[in-house]
């Protein structure tokens, strides 16, 4: 079970981590990134971070509550 939970762990982790990594950056810093790299965005990329917000917010509930039943696991 402790290892099954682990598991979970390091998978809901990398999802969490690739899912940040997919969202639209916001902020000063981003914004200064994005002009020198040209700035051309062409459509509407609202349904997709949705998705990877949902991705992100899920992947980081398992990862808690693994975290959370891993003390008592056997």
């Amino acid at each position: 079970m402790r290892t099954l939970l682990i598991i979970i762990m390091v998978l809901s982790g990398i999802a969490f981590i690739w899912s940040a990594l997919l969202m639209s950056p916001k902020g000063w810093i981003w914004m200064g990134i994005w002009w020198m790299s040209g700035g051309n965005e062409y459509g509407s990329k609202k349904s997709l971070e949705g998705k990877v917000k949902k991705i992100a917010t899920v992947a980081g509930i398992i990862f808690l509550v693994a975290s959370l039943l891993l003390p008592y696991s056997e």
